[in-house]
């Protein structure tokens, strides 16, 4: 039976996309494929039973029959923090070794997915090096490339693991098109002298990183007030409309294809977003608009919906949202799987890993 711990530099590299997609891949080659986060810190209520977000994708992905306690053995809840801080031993490494050998039966290969970035889990002594030790995996690294400083992040991150065997090689995600040829031709090169395998370079996707206003409305339990029929369009990302009305028109208008996050007390900015055709209006603070804002975003056919927490509170919602792949829609699922098999040496990596 083969393994390998899937780890991020940060969270929102796209290591669940990796591993929904890396899974995918296994599984079309017969595989039997299956999946574990050992730490859970998404967490979800489902049917009154606490789960890990990530996992219940998982499950739903490659319809795991395994037990949720298995899958997700340790949850990151306060009293765990504070056991930790407190110095309560918890004896992790039995639990971790004990579901793994459940999740483990009757599979060719099981993907473990980290927690949030390389270092997360490290005050339990549970960071990803030390889950990928216990379990005696190797490690695959994503890093999301947004400058060349991915390099530095990538370099400190080798720093905490300690046994460079233990590393599979890494890739680097969402290369923005203008920064191909540079990753190529001077980032891999350099990440080679040090020693660091790269086995695959991803180029940043809109279908990934897009999302149905359908989907924001689900997330953040909002109420549509306008503009149901346009639920089904695709937003790339989020402004927030907390400015000065004719700054606000310049704003929105550079960033066509948005969702305008705003107060609901705020007609001036509400009308002006409008105005610049933007695909949706989230309105904060349960404050309802004007008849007259309604009646514009419905004429020009533009989602308004009403949430009850803050402005704060729906901005964090929405970045856990846009620009990353979560797949509720099978588009996604299809994608993932062609960029990996176009950009990732996958059949290096599972020679690697012993496939």
């Amino acid at each position: 039976m083969a393994s390998i711990l899937i780890s991020s530099s940060e969270k929102y590299s796209g290591k669940s996309s990796l591993c929904t997609g890396i899974g995918i891949i296994l599984q079309n080659k017969g595989y039997s494929v299956g999946y574990m986060k050992p730490i859970g810190n998404m967490l979800v209520d489902v049917n009154g039973v606490l789960s890990d977000e990530d996992a219940e994708q998982m499950r739903r992905v490659f319809d795991l029959k395994d037990d949720r306690n298995h899958i997700t053995p340790i949850l990151l809840t306060d009293n765990l923090a504070e056991d930790a801080l407190a110095g309560v031993e918890k004896h992790f490494d039995k639990t971790l070794a004990d579901a793994f050998s459940e999740v483990s039966k009757d599979k060719d290969v099981v993907l473990i997915e980290g927690t949030g970035g390389i270092g997360g889990g490290a005050m339990y002594g549970l960071s990803d090096p030390q889950v990928s030790s216990i379990l005696g995996t190797k490690m695959l690294l994503v890093t999301r490339y947004d400058s060349v400083y991915a390099v530095d992040r990538i370099l400190c991150d080798i720093e905490l693991i300690h046994d460079p065997d233990m590393l599979a090689g890494i890739i680097l995600n969402e290369v923005d098109e203008s920064q191909m040829t540079y990753v190529c031709e001077l980032v891999v090169p350099f990440l080679k002298d040090k020693g660091i395998k790269v086995v695959g370079v991803l180029p940043k996707d809109s279908t990934l990183r897009s999302v149905p206003i359908s989907e924001i409305v689900e997330d953040l339990h909002a109420e549509v007030l306008a503009g149901s029929e346009h639920l089904e369009e695709l937003v790339e990302h989020y402004l927030v409309g907390a400015m000065e009305v004719n700054s606000a028109i310049k704003y929105f208008r550079r960033n066509p294809g948005s969702v305008v996050i705003t107060g609901g007390d705020r007609a001036d900015i509400q009308m002006a977003a409008i105005e610049a055709r933007v695909k949706c209006l989230v309105l904060t603070g349960n404050l309802q608009p004007s008849g007259a804002v309604l009646g514009s975003a419905d004429e020009a056919g533009i989602p308004v919906v009403l949430v009850r927490g803050d402005t704060m509170s729906t901005i964090g919602r929405m970045e856990g949202l846009i620009g990353h792949a979560r797949f509720r829609k099978e588009h996604k699922l299809d994608r993932m799987v062609e960029l990996i098999e176009n950009n990732v040496d996958v059949d290096g990596l599972l020679s690697i890993i012993g496939l």
